[in-house]
């Protein structure tokens, strides 16, 4: 019974994690730089579930920095990038509306709509001449619910409450663009 019990609060608790991330250099038509490829494990709790489908209209971020270390003085934020998505439910036709800065998509069901959120890909948040070649810089994604765009009384309930929380940390790792790439 307790196993069952355990199990059960895992269920309603929202979750998000970090699958793989990739940086590579823009193909045409995006102009020369990188872009960033992230796939990330997400689940709705039962919070954000019954949210969006009374008409709450939530949305979340892809996060993205790239910061120059520096021994003197703290890291050096070079390029900030945030890519929103927004995603309500429409009772009328009771469909999944995702709202993204490059197109809008319609599901039937919810996990599908989560499941095309999980994913972002050839998304340009490096352009060639912000970064020196053969400079060694340290990047950082994440995924997180946005909560200074929900309404007050929503937002004072998720500070306080974890099972609106559905964000990962930020994934760090280190990126030394080359010159080939740029030829």
């Amino acid at each position: 019974m307790l196993l069952w019990t355990s199990t059960l609060a895992l269920a309603q608790q929202s979750s998000a994690q970090v699958r793989a991330v990739k940086l590579e250099p823009a193909k045409p038509p995006l102009p020369k730089g990188w872009t960033l490829s992230a796939e990330f494990g997400l689940g709705l709790g039962d919070k954000l579930r019954e949210a969006v489908e009374r008409g709450l209209p939530l949305q979340f971020a892809v996060d993205f920095k790239l910061l120059k270390p520096r021994w003197y003085w703290s890291d050096e934020e070079v390029v900030s990038a945030s890519y929103p998505f927004n995603l309500s439910y429409h009772a009328l036709t009771r469909t999944y509306r995702l709202v993204t800065p490059s197109q809008t998509l319609t599901f039937n069901r919810l996990e599908d709509a989560v499941e095309a959120m999980s994913k972002v890909s050839q998304w340009p948040v490096i352009q060639k001449d912000a970064i020196s070649v053969g400079e060694k810089y340290n990047a950082k994604v994440r995924f997180r619910l946005v909560l200074t765009e929900m309404p007050k009384p929503f937002q004072i309930s998720a500070l306080v409450n974890t099972e609106w929380d559905l964000s990962t940390e930020w994934l760090e790792f280190e990126f030394t663009p080359h010159s080939e790439i740029l030829r």
